[in-house]
C-alpha cells in the first residue's frame, strides 16, 4: 500500500513540473538555496519589465549599460537607439544629416564617460564624444586604424578603445596612441573582446576570444601587455571579462567562470554543470559587493551565493516569456537588469541590502546628462519610420510586475509539493 501510495505521489509530482516546467527544479536539487524560516520569494524581491514600443526603450538588443550622471540614471547601448531610464524613459535615434548634432548610428556598440565628463559612443563605423554642445567624430584611419568598436574603458584620464581587429587605442589628452598588433615587446593579439579595471590594483584586463589573457599594469609610457594566460593554456579559453567590485576580475566563457587576480592567480568558481543538471549556457556575468555573482543564461538567471545556487529566476519567476538572458547589469541602486529576446527588466531584492554597488563615478566639473542632448527633432519623428522594428503589442505603459500573479499560484503547489517530499521522503533526482 505504502509502495503505490508513493507511485501516486511521483505521479501527481510529475504533472505538476510538466504544467510548471523548472520552477521548483533549483530547490528540489538543492533544498538549501532558500534559508529556511525565509520569506516567501514574492515578499523579497520583484521583478519589472519593459517591452520595446514607443514611450518605452525601442530595442531589447542591448550592447553596453553604463551609469548616467546622477545615480538614478541607467543608459543603454542599443541596436536602435541611445535610451536613458531614471523612472521613465527617453530614447534618442541618429541624426545622420548633421552627426555633429547627434548620433551618427542607431547602433551603438560602446558607451562611456571619460574623466572629463564626455560621452563616448562607439559603433561599428567609428566613435563620437559629445561635450553637451556637439558631437565631434573619429572614424579617420591616422587616429583610429579599424573603426568598429568593440568596448571603451575609462582607465584614470585616459579612455582605451578596443577596436575589431587592430588592437588597443588609448586617448590622452587629445592624443592618440595605436598598439599595433604584433609589434614586438607591445601587443600580440588583434582583436580584443573585453576590459575591465582590477580595481584593487588599478590594472587594465582584456580578454580575447582566440589570442588569451592579458594584462597592464600602467597606463603609461612605456605601455607594457603581459600575457596572463595563452589561448592554450587552462584558463586561455575563457573569452570575456566582467569586473570584481571586491578586487580582481571574473573571466567567463559559455560553460565556465574563474576568478583572477594578481595576488591569488587564477581560481575556478563555477560551472554550468553546477548551476543545473539540464545543459545550459552562459552568456554574461555581474557580480555585486556582496560577493554573489549574477549568472545570465538560456535557462533564465541564477544567483550563486556561498558556493550555492541562491535563487533561480526563469519565465515562472517573472523574468518574461523566453528564458534566454542576454545581458546582465548592476545598477548603483542595486537593481539587476537583464535583458532577453523581447523584454528589458530589473530584478530588486525588497530587503535592504546594505552597501550599496560601487561604480566609477567620474569627478569633473560638468558631468554631461545624456537628456540634454537636443537631436533637433522628436523621437516621434523617427518611430513612424521606424516602427516596423518596435514590437506594438505590450502590457500596459509597457511595463509589469508577474510576481504577484505567479505567487498565487506558485507558492501553494510549491509548499504542497515540499511538504509531501519531506513527509515521504521521496528521491526525485539522483
Amino acid at each position: 500500500m505504502e509502495q503505490r501510495t508513493k507511485s501516486d505521489l511521483a505521479a501527481i509530482i510529475f504533472f505538476l513540473l510538466l504544467i510548471c516546467p523548472g520552477v521548483f527544479a533549483a530547490d528540489l536539487i538543492n533544498p538549501s538555496s532558500n534559508p529556511p524560516n525565509s520569506a516567501s520569494p514574492a515578499d523579497t524581491y520583484s521583478i519589472r519589465l519593459f517591452t520595446p514600443e514607443k514611450g518605452s526603450i525601442h530595442s531589447a538588443q542591448i550592447k553596453d549599460i553604463i551609469h548616467g550622471h546622477n545615480l538614478d540614471d541607467v543608459i543603454f547601448a542599443t541596436s536602435y537607439g541611445l535610451a536613458t531610464y531614471n523612472g521613465s524613459w527617453n530614447v534618442r535615434h541618429s541624426y545622420r544629416e548633421n552627426i555633429s548634432a547627434g548620433l551618427m548610428d542607431d547602433y551603438i556598440t560602446a558607451i562611456e564617460y571619460d574623466n572629463d565628463g564626455n560621452l563616448w559612443l562607439g559603433y561599428s563605423g567609428g566613435i563620437q564624444v559629445y561635450n553637451g554642445v556637439y558631437y565631434k567624430v573619429f572614424r579617420d584611419q591616422e587616429l583610429l586604424k579599424d573603426p568598429r568598436i568593440t568596448d571603451l574603458q575609462r582607465w584614470n584620464d585616459d579612455m582605451w578603445v578596443a577596436t575589431g581587429n587592430s588592437g588597443l587605442h588609448r586617448a590622452r589628452a587629445g592624443n592618440w596612441t595605436w598598439f599595433k598588433p604584433s609589434d614586438t615587446g607591445k601587443i600580440w593579439f588583434n582583436e580584443a573582446d573585453s576590459l575591465a579595471i582590477d580595481s584593487a590594483r588599478n590594472y587594465l584586463i582584456i580578454a580575447t576570444r582566440y589570442e588569451g589573457l592579458w594584462e597592464i599594469r600602467s597606463p603609461d609610457d612605456p605601455v607594457q601587455f603581459e600575457m596572463i594566460e595563452g589561448k592554450e593554456g587552462t584558463f586561455g579559453k575563457m573569452e570575456h571579462v566582467r569586473r570584481d567590485p571586491l578586487g580582481g576580475v571574473y573571466f567567463f566563457n559559455s560553460s565556465a567562470i574563474i576568478h583572477y587576480s594578481r595576488d591569488n592567480g587564477f581560481t575556478g568558481v563555477i560551472t554550468a554543470g553546477d548551476l543545473s543538471v539540464r545543459s545550459i549556457t552562459l552568456n554574461d556575468i555581474a557580480a555585486d559587493p556582496q560577493g554573489r555573482l549574477f549568472i545570465g543564461t538560456d535557462d533564465g538567471i541564477f544567483i550563486w551565493d556561498n558556493n550555492q545556487v541562491y535563487r533561480h529566476l526563469g519565465r515562472f519567476e517573472g523574468i518574461g516569456s523566453s528564458p534566454s538572458i542576454k545581458t546582465i547589469h548592476i545598477d548603483a541602486q542595486n537593481r539587476v537588469w537583464f535583458s532577453t529576446s523581447g523584454y528589458i527588466g530589473y530584478y530588486f531584492e525588497n530587503t535592504d541590502s546594505g552597501t550599496k554597488i560601487p561604480i566609477d563615478i567620474v569627478t569633473p566639473t560638468t558631468l554631461i546628462p545624456i537628456q540634454t542632448i537636443d537631436y533637433l527633432h522628436s523621437i516621434s519623428d523617427q518611430t513612424s519610420a521606424g516602427s516596423a522594428d518596435i514590437p506594438q503589442s505590450s502590457p500596459q505603459n509597457g511595463e509589469f510586475s508577474l510576481e504577484t500573479v505567479f505567487t498565487g499560484i506558485l507558492d501553494p503547489v510549491g509548499k504542497v509539493i515540499s511538504d509531501l517530499i519531506s513527509g515521504f521522503n521521496l528521491k526525485i533526482f539522483p
